[in-house]
């Protein structure tokens, strides 16, 4: 994006230089004008390779998603602008030599670890392509499209960088775009990185007004990072309710949805059909208010 951005500004200069010169005659063809078609066609090639390369990357997330969704671990997308430290948080997390680079679309490649929690629960942590601001037009649909894995999270963790002057509008801007991903109704955790880099006696946390956990963290130190992981856990199975219900045979569509996004504890074959005792996340309930044996309050 900066080459990118560069490359507009000596396109502008090219423009104001032919136009400066237009005296010289008509039909003359100056050094500049040819530059600024070189320039324009450069441009419009990169913008080309970006919009293949994010659509490799759907492809290769789909296939992932697919994977994953064939495990009974639930998944932590993390979210967040490019910069704010999303890789080098899952390589603290993981200890993992996952990539990470200060450039746009670092992270292009399906990047997922399991993390064994403090209470012995395992996830999986999967990186997101990060967002930029001012997202040329001409990819904005070949970006979101990569973000589309985020609506199969089980819990988003918002990576923001703190030391960034607009952290705020870039934690709107994430926010909006979840909202359109129709995914905002994922609980989420904010970790707020590089506060090691922020002056002595400075309060990341004084002008942020969220109605989600925040936990000031230093992706680079490990600064925070146990307080993160037991605020995640935390988070995760809180929004988990715990059930016994009586499936029918023909509803094996239900069988698997409790597997892929639920957690089994015990599951018994009936005549009439299959009896699990588990957990659930609270928003899928309804669907098995119908079979509902058991509520069970811990």
């Amino acid at each position: 994006m900066p080459r990118l951005t560069r490359m507009w500004t000596h396109l502008a200069r090219q423009a104001g230089g032919r136009a400066g010169g237009a005296g010289g005659g008509v039909g003359l063809r100056g050094p500049g004008e040819t530059q600024l078609e070189a320039d324009r066609r450069e441009i419009g090639r990169r913008i080309s390779y970006i919009k293949g390369r994010l659509e490799t990357v759907r492809a290769r997330r789909e296939q992932q998603r697919v994977k994953r969704q064939q495990t009974e671990l639930k998944v932590v997308a993390i979210v967040g602008y490019t910069n704010a430290g999303k890789s080098t948080l899952l390589n603290t997390l993981s200890n993992a030599d996952v990539l990470s680079a200060d450039m746009l679309f670092a992270t292009l490649d399906p990047t997922t670890r399991k993390i064994i929690m403090p209470g012995g629960r395992e996830l999986l942590f999967t990186d997101t392509v990060g967002f930029i601001q001012k997202l040329p037009t001409e990819i904005v649909a070949a970006f979101r499209a990569t973000l589309e894995e985020i609506q199969d999270a089980d819990m988003l963790l918002h990576v923001v960088d703190a030391t960034h002057p607009h952290a705020l509008a870039q934690m709107e801007s994430v926010e909006d775009t979840l909202a359109e991903l129709e995914v905002d109704h994922l609980p989420m955790v904010v970790a707020l990185n590089k506060v090691d880099l922020l002056p002595p006696g400075t309060n990341p946390l004084a002008e942020l007004d969220v109605p989600y956990p925040v936990v000031p963290i230093s992706a680079q130190t490990g600064k925070g990072i146990p307080e993160l992981l037991v605020t995640i856990e935390a988070v995760m199975v809180g929004q988990l309710v715990s059930v016994r219900v009586k499936l029918p045979y023909k509803r094996g569509d239900l069988v698997s949805l409790f597997h892929e996004r639920g957690q089994v504890d015990a599951e018994e074959h009936a005549a009439d059909g299959v009896v699990i005792y588990g957990r659930l996340p609270e928003r899928l309930t309804p669907y098995f208010e119908p079979y509902l044996l058991e509520h069970i309050n811990e």
